[in-house]
């Protein structure tokens, strides 16, 4: 069995606010990806332990995701360097998109967790969570796209 290797020390970033950005960037992009692939291994019908497995992969990105809006947070507190306005606005953008999905995703999962049984009415209350959520994350697609178009190198 493989050890786990020790993490890589990092060189200081003559632009950590922009690199933050830019790992922020992969991080949204892998998340929407993985629920992309979600919806269609749901659409597919595919076996039980294919789903936990695709499942697992998102959980694991929504949670790099949430990591990398943090590291971010704290990068762009320090200032914001001399990166041009346009990107600041970007990469503001992109942050306030992820956060903004991570809250709606958060209230989706409360709300079903919580309804495991569930009326007509709260059925209305589930749809509606998870319709915000899915909002949420075209958000974040669109933040991604600009923030990509400004930073090709982010890739």
């Amino acid at each position: 069995m493989p050890t786990k290797s020790a993490p890589r020390p990092s060189k200081p970033s003559a632009h950590p606010v922009r690199d933050a950005a830019d790992a922020l960037y992969r991080s949204a992009r892998e998340s929407c990806h993985q629920h992309e692939r979600l919806t269609r291994v749901l659409a597919h019908g595919a076996e039980e332990m294919e789903f936990r497995a695709v499942c697992e992969v998102a959980v694991l990105c929504d949670r790099f995701l949430a990591e990398q809006m943090a590291f971010y947070e704290t990068a762009a507190a320090a200032g914001r360097g001399r990166e041009p306005e346009d990107w600041w606005h970007a990469a503001n953008g992109l942050w306030m998109a992820s956060r903004e999905y991570g809250r709606r995703q958060a209230g989706s999962d409360s709300v079903g967790a919580r309804f495991k049984r569930h009326t007509a009415a709260q059925l209305g209350e589930i749809t509606m969570e998870y319709e915000l959520e899915l909002s949420a994350r075209m958000a974040l697609k669109q933040a991604i796209t600009v923030y990509g178009t400004l930073r090709p190198d982010a890739n």
